[in-house]
């Protein structure tokens, strides 16, 4: 006999118990606190997890507000202010060199002008000291178109060399302005990569809030449905380990399979105890919720019956604990898969009863199933058949007291008796096991 709806509970890890708020025979309701264990670690850790969190919302705020792209792009302006300023430059030096250059070509054409007229003024010239004055006059002339030719040439060599240099100082300035913009490419492609990397951060602080948070709920054990408290296994100041066990359900519902989980957890503990049987309440399990309102039968049946038994077939139940009658039930449900029990293959059957205050979880329950019906007909018990091929007989008392082999035809076979269809009489004798 199980109740429909067991659950199984305790805490996802193991703490020491700082309060229990119920007894085994409670009824209590959903989302009820039934249990506490102490919380300083999940709390330490929800507040640890809260830090990282702030932690990396900051530095996502700081890659956020960063400046690196802004400062790139005033370097490239800059750069290219450089550039321009420094073209600006060349341009105005070799400007003043030709300038300079042609001043000096000027010179040097003037210089040549005057020479040439002295020397006529020479040639025309007649007494002794006038043609002494004008031989001086030449070597002047001679002297000063020297310097003017220098002059130039100077200027030339100057312009040649500062426009080099002005070419060098401009591919300088170009080469800033490159690197620049590579800088400022740099930053523009890293900001989108560098702002999902920190937003990826902060959300993994976040989850891991939430899981700190869930870890420190869970430090309550609270009811998940309305139910009875059946068992109980702890006390306040002691220490439970965390729940691993589960509810093995019966087919169709949510019934638990009788003994199934304290046959498992039974067999662990007998082989740590040296094959003790443990006597414990529930098995493993801090705490058993159940419905004991409404209760389901389950049984197990051979391959062979199992196989003949289908939902909403009618089921006669007989309970231990209810000697004077016996309980109309309903086909539930049929498992679809085998369980091997003491070496046969058996299937679970769940069978749905009416509601009985004399009914309790746990009470041992003997179910016949009823497969097939034909009414008021004439039966003999299984045992005073005899099947020999194809032909059926029975052993007829007569009233003269001899014992007669007579061929009946069969119906229904039950566990207990087969249905005659012919071949007897109602009020007839026939021989059971060696007894009429």
């Amino acid at each position: 006999m199980s109740s429909l709806g067991s659950t199984n509970l305790g805490f996802p890890t193991g703490g020491q118990l700082t309060s229990v708020k119920v007894k085994v025979g409670d009824r209590v309701a959903a989302g009820q606190v039934l249990a506490t264990i102490d919380d300083f670690a999940a709390r330490r850790q929800l507040q640890q997890a809260r830090a990282q969190l702030a932690g990396q919302q900051a530095q996502y705020g700081k890659v956020e507000d960063g400046t690196s792209v802004k400062g790139a792009q005033k370097s490239v302006d800059a750069a290219a202010s450089v550039v321009s300023a420094t073209r600006r430059q060349v341009d105005a030096t070799l400007a003043a060199d030709d300038a300079a250059m042609s001043a000096a070509q000027g010179a040097t054409g003037a210089a040549g002008s005057t020479m040439t007229g002295e020397d006529a003024g020479t040639t025309a010239g007649a007494a002794g000291e006038m043609a002494s004055s004008a031989v001086t006059g030449a070597a002047s002339g001679a002297m000063t178109g020297a310097t003017a030719g220098a002059s130039a040439a100077q200027a030339q060599a100057k312009r040649q060399a500062d426009a080099a240099a002005g070419e060098v100082q401009i591919a300088s300035a170009r080469q800033g302005q490159v690197t620049a913009q590579n800088t400022l490419d740099a930053a523009s492609a890293a900001r989108p990569n560098d702002l999902a990397a920190a937003r990826a951060a902060v959300d993994a602080a976040r989850a891991q809030v939430a899981v700190a948070r869930q870890s420190l709920t869970n430090t309550t054990l609270r009811a998940p449905s309305d139910g009875t408290v059946t068992v109980l296994n702890g006390g306040v100041g002691e220490f439970t380990t965390a729940s691993g066990s589960t509810t093995p359900f019966a087919p169709g519902t949510d019934a638990a399979i009788p003994g199934a989980a304290q046959a498992a957890t039974g067999a662990a503990a007998a082989a740590a105890a040296g094959g003790a049987s443990p006597t414990r309440p529930g098995g493993t399990q801090f705490l058993v919720l159940q419905n004991l309102t409404q209760y389901a039968v389950v049984v197990p049946f051979q391959e062979v019956d199992a196989a003949k038994i289908t939902p909403q077939q009618h089921v006669v139940v007989a309970l231990d604990a209810i000697p004077d009658g016996t309980l109309d039930g309903t086909v539930l449900s049929v498992a679809p898969s085998a369980t091997a029990l003491a070496g046969s293959i058996e299937y679970y059957v769940t069978v749905g009863l009416p509601a009985d205050p004399r009914v309790r979880d746990g009470q041992s329950a003997r179910a016949t199933v009823v497969t097939a019906e034909s009414g008021q007909k004439i039966s003999v018990p299984n045992a005073a058949l005899h099947r020999q091929g194809s032909a059926t007989t029975v052993t007829v008392v007569t009233p003269d007291g001899r014992q007669v082999p007579t061929p009946v035809t069969t119906g229904l076979v039950g566990a207990d008796r087969t249905e005659i269809t012919g071949g007897l009489a109602e009020g007839q004798q026939v021989v059971v096991g060696g007894t009429s």
